[in-house]
C-alpha cells in the first residue's frame, strides 16, 4: 500500500528523466482528490486521488492506481509526461526521454 508521499517520491524520476533541470526549477507537484481538495502527505492511495504536475504556467493531470507499485507507476508517468512535453508550450513537438 502506497501513500501520497511514496507517490511524490517515485514521480522524481520520471520528472528528471523527461524535463530539463531549468525546467525542474519551475516544476511542482500536488496531489488532491475528484473535488480539487489537497490531501495529507500521509493519506492512502485510492482511485479518486489525482497527482497534478505544474510546469512553468501548464498543468498535467494524472490519476493514481492503486494496485500499481512504485516502478509501474514512475514508467507510466514517464510515458504521460513525454505527451505532455510535446504538446506543452514549453516543450512543443519534442519527443523526450
Amino acid at each position: 500500500m502506497m501513500i501520497v508521499e511514496d507517490i511524490l517520491h517515485a514521480a522524481r524520476p520520471a520528472l528528471e528523466a523527461i524535463l530539463t533541470p531549468k525546467e525542474l526549477e519551475h516544476t511542482s507537484m500536488d496531489v488532491v482528490t475528484t473535488k480539487g481538495e489537497p490531501v495529507t502527505p500521509s493519506t492512502i492511495i485510492s482511485e479518486d486521488l489525482l497527482l497534478r504536475v505544474f510546469v512553468y504556467d501548464e498543468q498535467m493531470g494524472f490519476w493514481l492506481y492503486p494496485p500499481e507499485d512504485a516502478n509501474g507507476f514512475t514508467a507510466r508517468l514517464r510515458s504521460e509526461l513525454q505527451d505532455f512535453v510535446a504538446e506543452s508550450g514549453f516543450g512543443w513537438g519534442e519527443l523526450r526521454g
